[in-house]
C-alpha cells in the first residue's frame, strides 16, 4: 500500500525544512530532522552520524551557502519510506560578484515516521558535478 498524501507532504516539508534550517545556521533543529543515531554521507567515509555531530556538522556550513532541490520521488509503506531528490547547492557572493553552483548531485533517503514525524534515518549525497574533494578551499563552509 502506498503512503497516504498526509505523509508525502509530510516528507516534502522535511525536505523543505532541512534546506531552510541548514542555511539560515540552524544546527540544532536542522540536527532533530534525523533519528537519533542518523546518519549524513557526502564523501566521507564514514560520514556524519548522531545528533551532536551532526549539528556540529550543520554549524559549518556557510551562512551564504543556498541549498535548492527539484523532482523530489518518495515511494514507501507504513512507517518506512524512500527518498530521493535532485539537489543544487550554490553560493551566494557579496553584492557585484556572480553566484557560483557549487556542485549538483542527488541525496537518496531513508526515512521513519515516530511518534507521528518523519525524520530521516540516512541521507547519501552523491554529487555528479564539480569537485567536491576542492569545495572546502573554493567555497568556505562547504
Amino acid at each position: 500500500m502506498a503512503l497516504p498524501v498526509e505523509d508525502i507532504l509530510a516528507i516534502q516539508k522535511l525536505a523543505a525544512d532541512y534546506n531552510h534550517l541548514i542555511d539560515s545556521g540552524s544546527a540544532e533543529a536542522w540536527a532533530q530532522l534525523f533519528v537519533p543515531d542518523g546518519t549524513l554521507e557526502f564523501g566521507m567515509p564514514e560520514g556524519v552520524k548522531g545528533h551532536e555531530d551532526l549539528a556540529a556538522f550543520a554549524a559549518t556550513i556557510n551562512p551564504a551557502t543556498r541549498h535548492v532541490i527539484s523532482n523530489l520521488s518518495i515511494d514507501g509503506e507504513g512507517e518506512e519510506a524512500v527518498a530521493s531528490v535532485y539537489l543544487e547547492v550554490y553560493y551566494t557572493a557579496p553584492p557585484g560578484q556572480p553566484r557560483e553552483l557549487a556542485i549538483t548531485g542527488i541525496y537518496r533517503d531513508q526515512l521513519r515516521k515516530e511518534g507521528g514525524r518523519w525524520r530521516y534515518v540516512s541521507r547519501q549525497m552523491m554529487p555528479d558535478l564539480g569537485d567536491w574533494a576542492a569545495a572546502p578551499e573554493t567555497i568556505p563552509g562547504l
